[in-house]
């Protein structure tokens, strides 16, 4: 059998460490308050997002979490928040592969977390 030797270059390498540092830079109350109610790496109804950034945006509803979703994909990576229909609800979730990477920017504890 024939087996090619790879360079380093020939793979795609994602840049965690320029998305780690956007992440530690989300200055919005609202944008954090999401993505700490998501660090868990589960799916969240839209409704209980919207009872969580009600505590710090009083006029938030499904048009303005939805904007706000789309902005935090824009601003990060398209895949970063990912978005599925349960029963006619929306329901979101950190995409698997920067669940960990968004935990260290926040410094999430799991211990700690519930």
């Amino acid at each position: 059998m024939y087996m090619e030797k790879f360079e380093e270059d020939d793979f795609y390498k994602p840049d965690y460490s320029n998305l780690f540092n956007k992440i530690k830079d989300i200055r919005t109350p609202v944008k954090n308050e999401i993505l700490v109610a998501l660090l868990d790496g589960k799916w969240h109804s839209e409704l209980d997002l919207i009872r969580i950034t009600k505590r710090k945006q009083n006029y938030m509803g499904a048009v303005t979490l939805g904007t706000m979703i789309n902005s935090l994909n824009h601003c990060l990576k398209n895949n970063y928040l990912e978005r599925k229909v349960i029963n006619g609800k929306m329901y979101y979730k950190i995409s698997d592969n920067y669940v960990g990477l968004t935990r260290a920017a926040y410094r999430f504890d799991a211990k700690n977390f519930l």
